[in-house]
């Protein structure tokens, strides 16, 4: 073989390399740009708008049909020749503005079919070969139909030198961006001759998300050279520079309680960082091709420096592993294996709220919300805090509880039901509905019984990290802090950090975790944990906040959100 037909092999390879995955970034981007000159389309070119709006029906229906086929609701795949221009035929026109109208609403439905069908996970390689064909043969035919307009022509053309400069970009960087995606995900390249079947499903894995942070980036890298002024070269020189660990000092980041990750960053790539954390590269989550790595977490590993994927933890940071908490609204929760759903403490919450009403005078009444909306009076004893919560838009209900476990909640709580209780009556309400060693009515702390217990790790090793402690006594010491301390008044700042200290020595012992970072993704400010005490006492001080949740929800663990203050 000629020098000349290696290099043009080894240059079709790399472009291959640059655009896998990138056929649904081309036609968003595409989209987009037709979007923006529907307006201009001159109001004589009347009737081939009404043709392109029905062409891009056609290519809907193309789309919808994938979909469908790819999440097993039809046994059909797209046949050869659906979806091409000038199929779909509708010749009634429509005002003017309303062919605007019907066009932009189609344009943007394609957008959302273009990502659905993208995201919709096909593991079966001649599958995942049938999907990306689809996805080829509607952004074809989009092109076919766009060109006859010279609005949408130059429009189009402009978008189209912007994408070309960005894939041209992607393909000089695939090799460091196959770098850093194998950090992220913790793979080392192994020797193709000696893989076995778990090695092969690795490097399969390892090649989906470098396709993912292909994809994330190559919007990004468009927004980021157009709104933030950033060179390709500058991007390129950060992406090395992550590889060579010149960006992020994790050791400092880790070494101080609270800070900003801003201040950590080498001052030669700060230009870049900025213009990165525009494009909220931190709130960006691969999804479920990457094995669950979570926002914040991939951003630290991808710019971090010593970082690699934890056993335990997210983050292996030197000695130590690091999970990762990061959110910019509702904070992350502590999800331990050991921890329930809020449904299963549900019950013992309720039956602890129906103890206190016994004590109340039985002639005396309480609104109880009904499925329908209205509003029934039923006799006070028979209460137990549960009604349903009515919908008007959506017309529909659902049973929850009326005292969550939120400020909102507590204040219900402290008005409702509590002026009948006693400091036992309202220890028992809480400690019920947390522990949840083996009772009748099981509560939300699965290995509460051996949190005042010694523990060793799993070689048989003492647990020095774990402080034994008696959860019981904790609860207590919040009812006895909130209000005057006879239990008709529970303070939330109070009970809330007790509750916290639990669930963080729960999460420990179940799942192994040690220190935490609460990161807020919008301003990344963060807060470090280091033990169950020490998170407690922080929330305590003001440095941490915490949210709320709600005892019917039976999807997510019940331990509020947490951020750092």
């Amino acid at each position: 073989m000629r020098f000349t037909d290696i290099k043009q092999s080894i240059d079709r390879r790399l472009t291959e390399a640059a655009n896998a995955g990138l056929e649904v970034q081309h036609a968003l981007h595409d989209i987009d740009a037709i979007k923006k000159s529907v307006p201009n389309i001159p109001d004589e070119k009347s009737q081939e708008k009404n043709a392109l709006t029905n062409d891009i029906k056609t290519i809907n229906g193309l789309l919808k049909k994938a979909i469908e086929y790819f999440k097993g609701k039809i046994d059909t795949p797209v046949q050869e020749g659906e979806g091409e221009e000038g199929t779909y035929n509708d010749p009634k026109l429509k005002a003017i503005e309303k062919e605007d109208q019907e066009l932009e609403q189609e344009l943007e439905e394609m957008r959302l079919q273009y990502k659905e069908l993208a995201e919709i996970r096909v593991d079966d390689a001649g599958e995942s070969s049938k999907r990306d064909n689809v996805l080829q043969r509607a952004t074809k035919s989009l092109d076919k139909i766009t060109i006859k307009f010279e609005t949408i022509r130059q429009q189009r053309d402009t978008a189209i030198a912007q994408r070309d400069e960005a894939v041209k970009f992607i393909r000089e960087v695939t090799g460091i961006l196959t770098t850093l995606g194998n950090k992220v995900q913790g793979y080392q390249l192994e020797d193709a001759e000696k893989m076995n079947a778990a090695m092969r499903k690795k490097a399969v894995s390892a090649e989906k998300f470098t396709k993912t942070l292909k994809e994330a980036l190559f919007g990004k890298i468009i927004n980021m050279q157009k709104e933030d002024k950033v060179k390709p070269e500058d991007i390129k020189q950060f992406l090395q520079a992550c590889v060579d660990g010149k960006v992020l000092n994790m050791t400092r980041v880790i070494d101080t309680p609270r800070g900003n990750l801003k201040q950590f960053v080498n001052g030669q790539y700060s230009k870049v960082f900025d213009a990165f954390i525009k494009e909220n590269i931190f709130s960006y989550s691969p999804g479920t091709t990457s094995g669950a790595i979570g926002p914040g977490e991939m951003a630290l590993s991808m710019m971090g420096n010593p970082a690699e994927k934890g056993k335990k933890g997210d983050l292996k940071i030197g000695k130590r592993e690091i999970e990762v908490k990061a959110s910019a609204k509702t904070g992350g929760r502590l999800n331990s294996k050991k921890f329930a759903k809020a449904t299963t403490g549900w019950a013992a919450w309720s039956e602890g709220i129906n103890a206190i009403m016994q004590t109340a005078d039985e002639s005396r009444t309480i609104g109880q919300g009904q499925k329908d909306g209205t509003v029934k009076q039923i006799p006070i004893r028979n209460w137990s805090g549960k009604e349903y919560n009515y919908n008007k838009a959506k017309k529909s209900s659902k049973e929850g509880s009326r005292y969550n476990w939120s400020v909102g909640g507590f204040k219900k709580l402290n008005a409702e039901v509590l002026p009948y209780s006693n400091f036992d009556l309202t220890f028992k309400l809480f400690r019920n509905a947390i522990d949840g060693s083996p009772k009748n009515i099981p509560g939300l702390v699965g290995n509460y019984d051996e949190l005042n217990k010694p523990a060793t790790k799993t070689e048989g090793t003492p647990n020095e990290h774990h402080k034994p402690f008696d959860p019981d006594a904790l609860i207590a010491a919040a009812v006895k802090e909130s209000g005057q301390g006879d239990g008709k008044t529970i303070d939330f700042d109070k009970i809330t950090p007790a509750f916290t200290k639990i669930a963080y020595a729960s999460y420990h012992l179940a799942d192994g975790i040690t220190e935490i970072m609460l990161l807020n993704t919008s301003t990344l400010d963060y807060t470090m944990i280091k033990d169950a005490e020490d998170f407690r006492q922080q929330m305590v001080g003001g440095n941490i906040s915490a949210g709320s949740f709600s005892w019917n929800d039976d999807q997510q663990t019940a331990t509020p959100g947490y951020m750092t203050a």
